[in-house]
């Protein structure tokens, strides 16, 4: 209600009106690229996140417990100090073994090694990955009853293939500038023949890009359905060693992949067969650096890092403060252990019964307003109405939490902590393959301000940190609330039914 000028006829100009006041005074930080009614719920989930972060370590929490990894990994992150004194050092084993690199196959175990579960074409379309493929581990498109491993394009250092290809006067200054970042990255770290390495490292990232296919054509769910049993990657992608890559990745014993884009992994195999191994190393070894320089390693890469992806790429003008990463990093790594944290402090029972029911509600009425449309027939209404009757609703926080005991973290290892918890996000992902599917799965942490719709799953997700003002407020009328969060829910709904959603039955199979 802050944000509207009563000074405006709503009937002359609605956005005027209601958001008139808060375009006139609305500034955007200096650390953040946009601003908005999220950013300002965000800062709060920041501020509760901060304060349940730095409190985990008092009281000396036991070994292995929530509270602890939480405590140790702030702790490592935050030492800057120490990240200084380490130098490249932690990496050194990693580039070691690329240095050690003396033909293709074992260039083929290299990439098939750094494979991870980091890309997501339908929850979060996240299309893109440093390494040369990602992994996305869901339920088949024709096969909802179990998980299968889904493989997609990456290799790219920019965001994507159109900042290779395109010649407009914005993606010319982003290469240029591009090139003399990679250089920048080998120089520090003592990287000989810098300059020529990165020209090298472009030009093949340059050809990679040429392999792929565009965001387009990637989010053409029908095109993506591509069974290759495992034994036919020899023939249909020649010049990967794919034993050699699938038994490095873990991945040694899965009968099938769906690949997602399966002309760009033909035509990056043939690339890692036909571009010079010392390309490849050099490539690995910069993607090695680049993906820790963002706050793992000393502040000179850091400043480089921010600088390119920062100013550079999004215009942002200010490094955000360190606390500020050192959480995000947290909630990527750790991030159900923060959540049971977050919700237990924050989140009463009684808003997430009040949210269930408002969600029932909405989903009632979407399913009574089925029944009026003329333009729709009789047997799409049945499957509509069935899609509806059966969306899986989690409010605020998943009944299942993720286990993270296993897991090494230690108060002066702040990379490795961070590479340890990704192989163990993606061990965890794997762990799935040829099992049932989870339908009361989460894709987001309860302190995330956000909101999601699972097409495969059929399920709707509402994190605790975005059911607060003004989108959801227990003290406030219904109305109020169903004007701001209701809208929220209503938007998710819609996506069931979205050019996306539309194409998935009520069991999550790609139908239509």
């Amino acid at each position: 209600m802050k944000g509207i000028d009563r000074s405006v006829q709503p009937g002359d100009d609605f956005d005027g009106y209601a958001n008139g006041k808060w375009k006139k005074t609305a500034e955007i930080p200096a650390d953040r690229a946009s601003t908005g009614v999220f950013l300002e719920v965000f800062q709060k989930a920041e501020k509760r996140n901060a304060e349940l972060v730095k409190a985990a370590g008092e009281g000396n929490p036991a070994a292995g417990s929530n509270e602890r990894l939480i405590a140790d990994y702030y702790k490592a992150y935050m030492d800057e100090a120490a990240i200084e004194k380490a130098g490249l050092e932690p990496l050194k084993p990693a580039l070691a073994k690329i240095d050690a690199i003396k033909d293709k196959g074992a260039l083929s175990t290299a990439l098939g090694a750094q494979l991870r579960a980091d890309v997501d074409p339908i929850n979060a379309t996240n299309l893109d990955t440093e390494h040369l493929l990602g992994l996305f581990v869901a339920q088949g498109l024709e096969d909802p009853s179990r998980n299968v491993p889904y493989l997609l394009q990456g290799g790219l250092g920019m965001p994507n293939r159109d900042y290779y290809l395109k010649n407009d006067k914005d993606m010319v200054e982003a290469r240029t500038k591009y090139q003399a970042y990679v250089q920048a990255i080998l120089t520090e770290a003592g990287t000989p023949d810098a300059a020529a390495k990165a020209k090298a490292i472009v030009a093949l990232e340059t050809k990679l890009a040429q392999a792929q296919l565009s965001i387009v054509e990637s989010e053409d769910i029908h095109k993506a359905n591509n069974p290759w049993p495992r034994t036919s990657f020899a023939t249909k992608a020649p010049g990967i060693d794919w034993n050699a890559y699938f038994k490095a990745a873990g991945l040694d014993d899965q009968p099938t992949f769906i690949v997602w884009q399966p002309s760009t992994v033909t035509k990056f195999a043939a690339l890692v067969a036909s571009e010079p191994l010392d390309t490849w190393k050099a490539w690995l070894r910069f993607h090695t650096i680049n993906e820790n320089a963002s706050g793992l390693l000393p502040k000179a890469y850091d400043d480089l890092a921010f600088g390119f992806y920062g100013k550079t790429l999004t215009g942002t003008p200010k490094q955000r403060d360190r606390w500020k990463r050192g959480l995000s990093r947290v909630n990527v790594d750790l991030g159900d252990a923060v959540g049971q944290i977050y919700v237990k402090k924050y989140f009463p029972a009684s808003s997430r019964t009040e949210v269930q029911d408002m969600v029932k509600n909405i989903l009632k009425a979407f399913d009574e307003r089925v029944d009026t449309l003329d333009w729709m027939s009789a047997g799409t209404k049945q499957k509509a109405k069935a899609k509806i009757a059966t969306i899986k609703v989690g409010v605020g926080y998943p009944d299942t939490w993720r286990d993270y005991s296993g897991l090494e973290v230690r108060p002066d290892d702040p990379l490795g902590n961070h590479q340890r918890a990704e192989l163990a996000e993606y061990r965890h992902q794997v762990a799935k393959l040829g099992k049932p599917v989870d339908r009361d799965e989460w894709w987001m942490t309860p302190q995330t301000v956000n909101a999601v719709n699972l097409p495969l799953q059929n399920a709707l997700n509402f994190p605790a940190a975005i059911l607060e003002a003004p989108f959801f407020d227990p003290k406030a009328d219904a109305a109020a609330n169903y004007g701001s969060i209701g809208a929220v829910i209503g938007h998710e709904i819609s996506h069931s039914f979205d050019n996306t959603g539309a194409e998935f039955d009520a069991q999550g199979r790609l139908a239509n």
